[in-house]
């Protein structure tokens, strides 16, 4: 019996090793790198990118040492983890949740796999460099395969864009730029720097790689939660011991996953595949004024290779708001690009100068916008009002009421969603092909203040205009809606076409004890323009000391003309016209052949100012004091009161107002 049971064990023991043996061969064939036996030293293969391949097997954790590796030990590359033969310098451990993920990164999802193995070999090197240069562990790029697949025009459901998937309030929190003309969430080296300093910025919290992968997928609140919670339960915070997201408790293995399975293509068959050419890319900087139409012209490339090298100009149009932008040209095109612009600096078409006034109002326009420009929404916040909001957005009052079906005086909602459309280069392209306008003026709106009891025909017949037309330049539905203090257009006259519109808003801050309705009085308006204007629900909203518009004014600069003349009006002198137009009696005698200053009739023309006696403004303004009289500020600016009347039209020398402005005199003039 005790034989046999000998006997027994040796034949199982001779079984096992005869399996053992095969399984080792069957082991070999497949590794594309056996083991060596302990016995020889070690020895490091290095490449450009970094250290990558061993011969030697050595499990768990190595520490780095003195070794000579192009990746030197650093504060955020400490260690050396070795798995199946190879050196990582992130943790990678046998587990059965990276054993999951790589089944499925190379059975499941082969197809994306391939592609993501293409495309990295453009980003790669380039990634790589950049973590050798901040000292950060190599093998943290391939984040990006996980994260994008090395997808520079990824968007995740969470809208996280671009290679590092970042979200537009942690990229702006690391420094990109993310408007509605630039993403560069989408540049691949600006969002790597990113990457980089994000990146630090959890390590630095956790001193952990596993935890900072973790906290970039979820963040750094939901791991430090997590954290605590283990040491509550009296757990090791490590990362396969915490409670996290389910999304996030596969990111990590699936790094892991994506480590292996770039660095043993040969054993998964995927050593077959070409990768794409590294970035071999240069950055120019260039006015916005250059179109990146004109640029791939220039350069003698094509533009839509242009537009797929510079993704982050998501428009395909320069951006607006900033004086210069930067893009990616292929390096042959640079020299060629360098040539043209040194032969003509200057741009063919100022875009940047022709954006308001190529894009107007007109309906054309606005259809143009509509086909082929790029809808952008926003949230109204509270104070908001449409001017404001125009302003801010670069864009005009009636461009919003139209895209928006907003009424001619909206009350607009907290939170309430508009819309707007910004120009693409389809626009601009749309555009270049319109005929250029030979006129030489365009109509400016003549505006008028509403008073209490006027009607639609009395104002027509004051300006010699017709009902009709009032109703439609003001688009009102009957003559009863004119209202008390609205602004009313009541014709349109023409000025140069070179001369430009500055709309002004006048702020006040609003005094104590102050107001709507003393306000809209002392400012020449109604109360509910101030409302609408200050996007106020009610009078009782006023608060003292609170920025308050009470009007705008719109200033035209045009071009001098050679000779000014006006219609003299009633009860006036040339004393008063000299002092109002700044010239003085003689020289008005002159231009106009009077030979005294009893010739000056109402209603006659007269010449008040040619190009010879334009001059800087020799006035300046003033604002009334309390205490303040005529003879105390003529006295204060050595003048005369009746100067003081005729500058700022005074009918009473007796009717001052406090911070009333006044016209004063810097320097004195001839009256002889």
């Amino acid at each position: 019996m005790f034989l046999s049971r000998r006997l027994l064990r040796g034949s199982l023991k001779s079984l096992c090793l005869s399996w053992g043996l095969i399984w080792s061969s069957l082991i070999q064939a497949e590794s594309p790198r056996p083991a060596p036996p302990k016995s020889l030293p070690l020895v490091m293969e290095t490449s450009d990118g970094g250290f990558r391949k061993t011969t030697l097997w050595k499990g768990g954790k190595q520490r780095i040492g003195n070794r000579e590796l192009l990746g030197s030990k650093t504060l955020f590359r400490k260690q050396l983890w070795w798995f199946q033969g190879i050196a990582y310098d992130i943790p990678i451990v046998k587990h059965a949740k990276v054993d999951r993920a790589l089944r499925k990164l190379t059975v499941n999802k082969r197809a994306q796999t391939i592609i993501g193995i293409k495309r990295s070999g453009r980003y790669m090197p380039m990634i790589r460099r950049m973590l050798e240069e901040e000292g950060l562990p190599l093998d943290l790029a391939y984040m990006v395969a996980q994260e994008s697949n090395f997808n520079e025009m990824a968007r995740s459901r969470m809208n996280a864009v671009g290679l590092w998937q970042f979200i537009a309030s942690t990229g702006r929190r690391f420094g990109l730029s993310i408007n509605r003309w630039i993403d560069e969430r989408r540049d691949p080296l600006l969002s790597t720097q990113a990457a980089m300093r994000y990146l630090k910025h959890l390590y630095g919290i956790f001193e952990d790689w596993p935890l900072a992968m973790a906290a970039y997928n979820c963040g750094e609140r939901r791991v430090q939660e997590a954290i605590n919670t283990a040491r509550e339960k009296g757990l090791k915070p490590h990362f396969w011991n915490l409670d996290l997201p389910r999304e996030t408790e596969h990111y990590v293995p699936s790094i892991m996953a994506q480590a292996i399975l770039y660095n043993q293509r040969e054993r998964y068959r995927f050593a077959h595949l070409k990768t794409a050419k590294p970035m071999d890319e240069t950055r120019v900087q260039l006015p916005v004024a250059f179109s990146l139409e004109e640029v791939s012209r220039r350069a003698k490339t094509s533009f839509q290779g242009l537009l797929k090298l510079n993704s982050a100009l998501y428009r395909g149009f320069p951006p607006m708001n900033e004086d210069h932008y930067t893009l990616y040209l292929p390096k042959t095109s640079h020299a060629v690009l360098l040539d043209s612009l040194k032969r003509n600096p200057q741009p063919e078409r100022t875009w940047d100068q022709n954006y308001n006034q190529l894009v107007q109002d007109s309906p054309h326009m606005m259809r143009l916008l509509e086909q082929f420009g790029a809808p952008v929404y926003f949230r109204v916040k509270r104070g908001d009002n449409l001017w404001d909001l125009a302003k801010k957005h670069r864009t005009s009052v009636a461009r919003l009421k139209r895209w928006n079906d907003l009424k001619q005086n909206p009350v607009l909602r907290v939170n309430q969603r508009l819309k707007l459309y910004v120009p693409t280069w389809q626009v601009f392209r749309e555009i270049a092909k319109l005929p250029e306008m030979k006129s030489s003026s365009k109509l400016m709106a003549k505006k008028i203040r509403v008073r209490r009891g006027a009607t639609l025909s009395l104002l027509a017949k004051r300006h010699k205009t017709s009902v009709n037309k009032l109703m439609r330049w003001n688009r009102l539905k009957s003559a009863k809606s004119l209202r008390a203090g609205q602004s009313l257009i009541v014709g349109y006259r023409r000025v140069p076409a070179d001369s430009t519109v500055q709309r002004n808003y006048r702020w006040i801050k609003v005094p104590r004890h102050a107001t709507l309705s003393h306000l809209a009085m002392r400012y020449k308006t109604s109360v509910r323009q101030l409302m609408r204007w200050n996007g106020l629900r009610s009078a009782k909203s006023l608060k003292a000391g609170q920025n308050l518009i009470v009007g705008f004014s719109d200033k035209v600069f045009k071009p001098v003309s050679k000779i000014r003349k006006i219609r003299v009006p009633n009860n006036t002198t040339l004393s008063h016209l000299a002092l109002r137009y700044k010239t003085s009696i003689s020289q008005l005698m002159r231009w106009n052949g009077l030979k005294k200053a009893t010739d000056l009739r109402a209603g006659m023309k007269l010449i008040v100012s040619k190009p010879s006696n334009l001059r800087d403004s020799d006035h300046k303004v003033i604002r009334v004091r309390s205490g303040d009289t005529l003879s105390k500020i003529a006295m204060r600016y050595r003048t005369s009161v009746k100067t003081l009347v005729a500058l700022n039209d005074l009918k009473s020398k007796n009717l001052l107002r406090l911070n009333q402005r006044l016209l004063v005199p810097t320097l004195t003039t001839n009256e002889s």
